[in-house]
């Protein structure tokens, strides 16, 4: 074989290729396909005498955690998990509710914080939910770099006995999976590889990202690409009562905002849907109409 039919051999694998790419990405107006299952919703809506669950989250998409130093989000987040996972977190919110169909595995990953107060943490799922999960896996990624950190991530989700169940992978925080949080290239790269994760192994990933110290918006090119690219974003602000937050961005129906507090043992809950204050535990005031027939 000459060197040309040798070049226009690999020339004709790499055109094989991109057509193939082309048509499977090519979309079929006819087909009716099934709507992204729901893996997190906050509140819900009425549309013809239905009432559906708000999405904040489906299964093969990503949504982020936006705000300031020292607003909460890793607060929001232990209420966000721990409604996903279930058990006793209905005692925090009614609001939030998670739609895992079965013991699905759940990644909690922090990258910023030693093991001892990750630990800390990671210890409020048990608390919230009252339950010992075992598909609750913790992990915590701040002695290594950046690129490490990537690495451990996709071993994670495409090698590990892990990788075939997993249904929520949380990530505090996506700054620490580049150099630079305003190196263009590398911000698309990382954003790009979420967006693989997400769609080929159908889990939905939350990340919190902090914000520009100037405005609401996350901070960098990082924050930029979050910004179009994300299924639902939120911006986290204190208040005098605790925390606010609002639903900036949502591709589906809006969500209201809502505020939590912590209580007296480092837990969140979301205000108005208890009476709560330092020396009190959770008393439910307002029961949610599919648990109305229950006592609390």
């Amino acid at each position: 074989m000459s060197l040309l039919d040798y070049v226009d051999k690999e020339q004709q694998i790499v055109v094989s290729d991109i057509a193939e790419k082309a048509n499977s990405a090519l979309i079929n107006t006819k087909l009716k396909l099934a709507f992204p299952p729901v893996a997190i919703s906050m509140g819900s809506h009425e549309i013809s005498g239905v009432v559906y669950p708000t999405i904040f989250g489906s299964f093969g998409n990503f949504s982020a955690i936006v705000g300031a130093s020292k607003s909460k989000k890793t607060f929001f987040k232990s209420l966000i998990v721990s409604s996903f996972i279930g058990g006793e977190s209905r005692n925090y919110s009614t609001t939030i509710k998670g739609h895992k169909k079965n013991d699905c595995i759940v990644l909690d990953i922090d990258t910023e914080q030693g093991d001892w107060h990750a630990q800390n943490v990671f210890k409020r799922i048990e608390k919230m939910t009252n339950l010992d999960y075992a598909n609750y896996k913790p992990y915590a990624l701040r002695r290594y770099n950046h690129k490490e950190r990537i690495e451990i991530i996709e071993y994670l989700i495409y090698e590990s006995e892990f990788k075939d169940n997993i249904g929520l992978v949380c990530i505090d925080g996506l700054a620490d999976l580049v150099s630079d949080v305003n190196n263009l290239e590398e911000c698309n790269e990382i954003v790009q590889k979420v967006m693989k994760w997400t769609d080929q192994k159908k889990f939905h990933l939350v990340t919190i990202i902090h914000q520009n110290s100037f405005s609401q918006k996350a901070t960098g090119h990082l924050g930029s690409a979050i910004l179009k690219k994300a299924e639902t974003i939120c911006n986290l602000a204190s208040t005098d009562e605790g925390t606010n937050v609002k639903f900036s961005y949502t591709r589906g129906f809006p969500i209201s905002e809502i505020n939590f507090a912590i209580d007296k043992d480092g837990l969140p809950y979301v205000l108005g849907e208890y009476v709560q204050d330092i020396f009190e535990q959770p008393k439910l005031i307002q029961p949610n109409t599919e648990f109305e027939t229950e006592i609390f």
